[in-house]
């Protein structure tokens, strides 16, 4: 018969039990809280669909303002590389995006993409949304995997023009 293992002592049971009930009961609260902040914020930079005005524009309109936010989408895109410093520019586009969401959302209202007929328009939106998804994505792994080295390297330019301006080169 194998010997009993000492540090399971019967006489402790009880506290091994209250121990790993606080244990489940702190991890529980803790994921809550984080899972409820997590929703909070998405929710915040999310803003909501308006329901569809009673005034719609015609199709040609809509797939110019479809076509304005995405020539919109595409330049603040292009300006992430020039923020600095580049670890902000998750911060940055986060407010880009936010307020790009919400002249998305007013022009979905405005063109009433519930319509059959207008199929296509829902589908160039949809898309849209999609592309800014994945900008969202890569404005964050660039703040945060490139971000670093891209400021380390204007570092190094200022720190070699100034060595430059100082007369030690020829």
């Amino acid at each position: 018969m194998s010997v009993p293992d000492p540090r399971k002592d019967p006489r402790f049971r009880r506290y091994r039990g209250a121990a790993w009930g606080v244990y489940i009961l702190l991890t529980t609260v803790f994921s809550v809280w984080i899972l409820w902040s997590v929703s909070r914020s998405v929710a915040s930079m999310t803003p909501e669909r308006p329901p569809a005005t009673d005034q719609l524009l015609g199709y040609r309109e809509c797939l110019d303002g479809a076509q304005a936010l995405w020539a919109e989408l595409e330049s603040e895109r292009e300006k992430l590389v020039r923020v600095s410093p580049a670890k902000d520019v998750d911060r940055q586009w986060m407010r880009v995006r936010t307020e790009w969401l919400q002249r998305l959302r007013q022009r979905e209202a405005l063109c009433g993409l519930a319509s059959r007929d207008r199929e296509p328009l829902r589908v160039v939106f949809r898309r849209l949304e999609s592309v800014q998804d994945l900008y969202t994505i890569h404005a964050v792994q660039y703040a945060g995997e490139v971000g670093a080295s891209v400021d380390a390297l204007h570092a190094a330019f200022a720190t070699a023009r100034t060595h430059a301006g100082a007369g030690r080169l020829p």
